[in-house]
């Protein structure tokens, strides 16, 4: 295509009032692309340019996003590990300039949150009775923190979040309900079993000396098991239902930008090797666009591991946000996991276990009881015997932590499982780190690599 004479002089004259500085460059560059805009308008509507060729482009930009996918698939922190982090750095720059400027500039922290939190450190500094009272606050923000972060940690992400429910959460229902029989009542602490602390007096009864003897003891009340452990399950419930805001989000804002949601798309256009977990997906985004709120509670009150899914949908069908989350919290924080709580009491109380066990002894014929079969005695009675060994292992390990701490001396094997074990855990938490800034890094490199293509598409156009 040649240039005509008119723009020839459009050309020349613009570069003397550029060099001259009486016209800047970008106003130059500005008012060219505004005649382009005007110009490609006027033709469109005249018939000379379809109004389906931005739309093709449109589609162009979106099916050739091959040099796009090979960068993205190059971002990883073993393969490119200076690069991996660049990005990473780039979406974590961005988010605490928005989200600090945000939460320093809301109403609720400028003029309630801020001015606790002066308090606190007036109160901290200086010394009184009151200085008991300041520990005990700081207890309680800890163990706050520490379940909501696990509950958040558990659900956050597309299928990477960690499972802090087996990790923490459910050994820790059963540290209670062993206390619970071994002290009789539930008379000691277990509030500082968290933050991963190694300390000897946690599970401890406070009005009885530590036994491991097998003596029948009297059963405390499920309901006084179940407020000991209330207040971690609810917290950790909240977390998980905090952490399934991203996926809502994310499916939400691109609903209302009109920009393709791929992850509803691959919901509905994936196919799996059994046809009837394909026919769910599509009967589950049904019906939470037919019944909106009571769908979500009714999709959230059990362990659903396809719930970020849900939350996917939600956001596709601009879902209100309040909507979504307090059935969301009315689902996971007060009924899935207070019915989970109810299963690990009874679980892993001996007294109900047997019970449990005893009742389905009844149910199953004798002469196909496995426990019968394999081993020649009754399973509540291997059930009793697995709960005594449990217990005498559990303060085992507290009694040679305490006579440690007193003694100075080495570590019991005890000790040394438990310290394994830690280390496994943060095993799992440097796994869900990595997978997390990959994550990020390669959404980032996505979005940077589809606005260059953008922009090349457009300057072909013009």
């Amino acid at each position: 295509m040649t240039d005509t004479p008119n723009d020839t002089n459009r050309s020349t004259s613009n570069n003397a009032l550029k060099r001259s500085g009486i016209i800047p460059n970008d106003t130059i560059t500005e008012t060219s692309n505004n005649n382009i805009k005007s110009s490609s308008v006027s033709m469109r509507s005249s018939g000379i340019i379809p109004n389906d060729t931005t739309k093709a482009s449109n589609d162009h930009i979106k099916r050739s996003p091959s040099q796009e996918d090979i960068n993205v698939a190059s971002v990883s922190l073993f393969r490119s590990p200076l690069l991996t982090l660049y990005y990473f750095f780039l979406v974590l720059q961005e988010n605490l300039i928005y989200y600090g400027r945000y939460v320093l500039t809301h109403p609720g922290v400028m003029f309630v949150l801020f001015p606790l939190f002066l308090t606190y450190l007036l109160f901290d500094n200086i010394p009184g009775a009151h200085e008991k009272y300041v520990q005990e606050f700081e207890e309680i923000v800890l163990f706050v923190v520490w379940w909501i972060s696990l509950g958040v940690l558990s659900s956050i992400g597309l299928g990477t979040g960690m499972h802090t429910g087996l990790l923490f959460l459910f050994p820790h229902v059963m540290k209670v309900c062993l206390a619970a029989t071994e002290c009789q009542s539930t008379n000691f602490d277990s509030r500082s079993d968290m933050w991963l602390r190694n300390d000897p007096n946690t599970f401890v009864c406070y009005d009885r000396e530590i036994t491991t003897t097998l003596e029948t003891t009297t059963e405390v009340a499920f309901f006084e098991v179940f407020k000991k452990v209330f207040f971690a399950c609810f917290l950790w419930g909240t977390g998980t239902a905090i952490g399934e805001i991203p996926p809502y989000a994310i499916s939400r804002a691109a609903a209302l930008a009109g920009i393709a949601n791929k992850e509803f798309e691959d919901i509905k256009e994936a196919k799996s090797k059994l046809p009837f977990l394909d026919a769910m997906k599509l009967w589950m985004i049904d019906f939470l666009q037919r019944h909106g709120f009571i769908g979500v509670i009714m999709m959230s009150a059990w362990p659903n591991a396809a719930f970020d899914l849900c939350g996917i949908c939600c956001g596709h069908f601009l879902m209100p946000f309040w909507s979504f989350f307090l059935a969301t919290f009315i689902g996971k924080a007060l009924m899935k996991i207070n019915l989970q709580a109810c299963f690990f009491i009874t679980l892993f109380t001996e007294s109900y276990a047997s019970r449990l066990v005893g009742w389905i002894e009844h149910i199953i014929p004798s002469n196909i009881d496995p426990c019968m079969i394999l081993k020649n005695q009754e399973c509540h009675i291997m059930v009793r015997d697995m709960f005594h060994t449990i217990r005498s292992q559990f303060y085992a390990q507290t009694i040679d932590a305490k006579s440690t701490q007193a003694t100075g001396g080495s570590a019991s094997m005890g000790s040394l499982i438990k310290t394994g074990w830690n280390v496994i855990i943060f095993m799992f938490i440097g796994f869900f780190v990595i997978s997390c800034i990959e994550q990020f890094a390669k959404a980032k490199a996505f979005k940077m690599k589809r606005d260059q293509n953008k922009i090349k598409v457009l300057k072909k156009k013009l």
